[in-house]
């Protein structure tokens, strides 16, 4: 008999400690074969002892039955609340922010308890499906985004041979003009991804900073030309002035005034900053000459 009060304060003990785990339901599973434990030591004739140690070991079931009852439903609640955001991350489509969440839902749920298996599996499989539909989606989504990489990429890599071409325009302003052209092209182009554009992007600046430089350079001279050409037009206006005064109106002279316009026409323009007040100047000395020149023949 004292052999067998051993065992059932042995097995009550066990209850016990059943009670203090965090795992009620899984606790609560335990104790059951503890339960069938018990039923094979009871006496037909139980002492009050017996009576005693199985009221305690009955009331010690019915509480960890009570506790894994109600930790069974709020691990429910939890794993439907875990269900119910993953299916809304599934929904959604920031794909970087998503997987951070589909792994933290996935240690929520480890964290969250267990039920009976076939509860578990039912609201596990949920739990899947909301995952493997994320996921598909983001797979499709990379896939697709690595397509439109790639197109962008070709398109990137045409507009870097189209700047290449800017440097065989002749003409300063219709090379300006490509070269923007091209530009507002690169800009409405989407990325080729980050392995590709930093350097695609500085293949296609080192193309439009070699025109620009040239493009200076060209209006670097054309300053210094413009320069030269405003100080020939002076020599020929001042040349004009002492016709003008000396006013003989010789064969000589007439040819000479005549050639002093070819020689303005040769030098070209001298710039929008001074051609017009030249000319102006110039002209009105040429006329003048040949007004007086009428005056004193007639």
């Amino acid at each position: 008999m004292e052999n067998n009060y051993n065992v059932k304060e042995e097995l009550i003990a066990q209850v016990e400690e059943l009670l203090k785990s965090e795992d009620a339901p899984g606790a609560y599973a335990r104790a059951r074969v503890l339960s069938r434990k018990w039923r094979k030591a009871r006496e037909d004739e139980e002492s009050l002892y017996d009576k005693e140690l199985s009221d305690k070991f009955h009331a010690l079931m019915d509480e960890l039955s009570e506790k894994a009852g109600d930790i069974a439903v709020s691990v429910e609640d939890r794993k439907n609340d875990i269900i119910a955001r993953a299916k809304e991350v599934a929904a959604g489509n920031n794909y970087k922010k998503g997987t951070d969440m589909m792994k933290q839902l996935l240690d929520e749920w480890k964290l969250s308890g267990r039920l009976d298996k076939e509860k578990d599996d039912e609201l596990w499989n949920q739990f899947l499906e909301a995952r493997n539909e994320f996921f598909t989606k983001k797979k499709e989504y990379y896939t697709n985004l690595k397509e439109t990489f790639a197109g962008n990429k070709k398109l990137k890599e045409e507009l870097i041979e189209k700047a290449k071409e800017v440097a065989n325009i002749e003409n300063i302003k219709e090379a300006s003009n490509r070269a923007n052209e091209l530009m507002e092209e690169w800009k409405k182009t989407g990325t080729a991804g980050r392995k590709d554009d930093d350097n695609l992007w500085q293949q296609f600046l080192a193309e439009r900073k070699a025109f620009f430089a040239r493009r200076d350079e060209y209006y670097d001279n054309l300053k210094e030309t413009f320069a030269q050409r405003t100080e020939a037009k002076k020599e020929l206006i001042n040349e004009a002035k002492l016709y003008l005064a000396r006013g003989e109106f010789t064969d000589e002279e007439v040819d000479a005034i005549k050639e002093l316009r070819n020689k303005w026409k040769e030098i070209g323009n001298a710039g929008k900053d001074h051609e017009n007040d030249l000319w102006n100047e110039f002209n009105t000395i040429i006329n003048k000459y040949f007004e007086n020149m009428r005056y004193y023949k007639d």
